[in-house]
């Protein structure tokens, strides 16, 4: 009876281990690094719409991005603003003080430009995003 009581026991606390290992929030790959098994988040860029003397700008003005990363406006000035990209996203307009919905960089995305101040143009260096590392975990590719 004792022998049965142990091996129950011993049983019981091999599967509470088992059930706790799964549900772990990382991942440990083949070379013993840990990874997190959570997907990453997209990048994002800020972009200020900025004013000196009655001209208004972007600063940035060339702005280095990865598809998929969010940018924002935020605007820095006392007047309106509307803003475009040439792919045709619209970010639209900017009060005084405001920023913009993040908006996702798409792959053909190059120049952005304000619709209200034909002199405010930015443009958009796009990388493309990092390759996923290859699956070496047999059986789960």
């Amino acid at each position: 009876m004792r022998a049965n009581l142990l091996i129950g026991s011993a049983l019981a606390v091999t599967c509470a281990v088992a059930l706790w290992s799964c549900g772990s929030t990382t991942a440990t790959a083949p070379s013993g690094t840990t990874t997190p098994a959570t997907p990453s988040t997209p990048a994002t860029t800020s972009i200020a719409i900025v004013g000196s003397s009655g001209n208004t700008a972007f600063s940035p003005d060339v702005v280095t991005a990865s598809v998929g990363d969010m940018l924002v406006w935020k605007n820095n000035t006392t007047v309106l603003h509307h803003i475009v990209l040439d792919d045709g996203s619209v970010v639209g307009d900017i009060q005084p003080g405001a920023s913009s919905s993040p908006l996702a960089l798409k792959a053909a995305s190059g120049n952005f430009h304000c619709t209200i101040h034909s002199t405010m143009i930015g443009s958009i260096n796009v990388t493309a995003p990092p390759a996923a590392p290859p699956c070496t975990t047999p059986g789960y590719c």
